[in-house]
């Protein structure tokens, strides 16, 4: 247990699961103990602004990720952690202390380029790239596979040695995919609010569902292009369009609101006109039918 919570705003928990015992966990920087027995429980204020978490032990490649949500008083968070083992190296005499690059990828058997040299393909998602914290730093990788754009980061920075450091790849196919195929990436996204159940959501122009008790979830990848605009329309209803400013990042989810009004200009009900004539000429023939009885009761006297 760690973080105790302040007694006015009340506590909430994360429980912190990992495959690996005794490795230490940090929450935005911040020490908060090692996972025993799979996991480890860290109590924390409640609605607590918390970002991100990191899970590292010495000889596993270090886990990073993003906290997409924050427990609330009296509730229980489960965040889910692996770390992979290091390949097993050894130390040359005169190289120096050895780190890691761990480049991640969505493709599997992508090639990884650490300035134009040759260091492995993807396996697992992953490349280990091993180097020494005395040799000529790099400067750029690239990662490439066929029927995929390339993709060329820079590298900031020589981890120490026993030292991890995470760079990030993603591939996007270079001919456009078919409706229905899944394009690999990171995952963000929008939450659109509407008053009117029913009504269909366009990106753009791609139809992206229907309202459903006051909203849609639309999943889309950050490393795709942006959307400009997005529109709300239902039949009786005059459509909404409103701009898209943000992209979500990775696990975040960014809220679009559309307020859909009536359509005065439309016709009302057809029935309305021929049910009003039938009553008034069944008025004006039982009127007509009066009188005639009335006259003819007249003339027999």
């Amino acid at each position: 247990m760690a973080d105790t919570a302040s007694e006015e705003g009340g506590q909430g928990w994360y429980v912190i699961h990992c495959n690996v015992e005794w490795a230490k966990v940090y929450l935005d920087d911040k020490y908060v103990g090692e996972t025993t027995l799979g996991a480890l429980t860290v109590q924390v204020p409640a609605g607590s602004s918390y970002q991100k978490i990191r899970v590292q032990k010495h000889g596993y490649a270090t886990f990073t990720d993003s906290l997409v949500k924050s427990p609330l008083q009296d509730e229980i968070v489960h965040v889910y952690t692996a770390i992979s083992p290091l390949p097993e190296t050894t130390e040359a005499v005169d190289g120096g202390d050895m780190g890691w690059y761990v480049v991640h990828c969505n493709i599997e058997g992508a090639t990884v380029f650490f300035d134009g040299l040759n260091k492995g393909e993807i396996t697992r998602g992953v490349v280990y790239v091993p180097v020494y914290s005395t040799a000529t730093p790099y400067r750029e990788f690239t990662v490439k596979k066929d029927g995929y754009f390339s993709y060329t980061g820079s590298v900031p920075t020589v981890p120490g040695k026993g030292e991890t450091f995470d760079l990030y790849a993603t591939l996007n196919p270079t001919t456009a995919p078919s409706p229905g195929s899944t394009i690999g990436g990171d995952i963000g996204y929008y939450k659109v609010n509407g008053n009117v159940d029913g009504a269909t959501v366009f990106f753009d122009k791609d139809e992206k569902g229907t309202i459903e008790q006051g909203s849609l979830l639309v999943q889309v990848y950050v490393t795709g292009t942006p959307y400009k605009t997005f529109t709300v329309t239902k039949s009786g209803y005059l459509p909404y369009t409103g701009s898209i400013e943000r992209y979500p990042v990775k696990g975040e989810t960014v809220n679009l609101y559309a307020t859909l009004a009536t359509d005065l200009s439309a016709p009302s009900s057809s029935e309305t006109t021929p049910v009003q004539k039938s009553s008034l000429l069944v008025w004006a023939t039982g009127i007509a039918l009066m009188i005639a009885a009335i006259a003819v009761s007249r003339a027999q006297k």
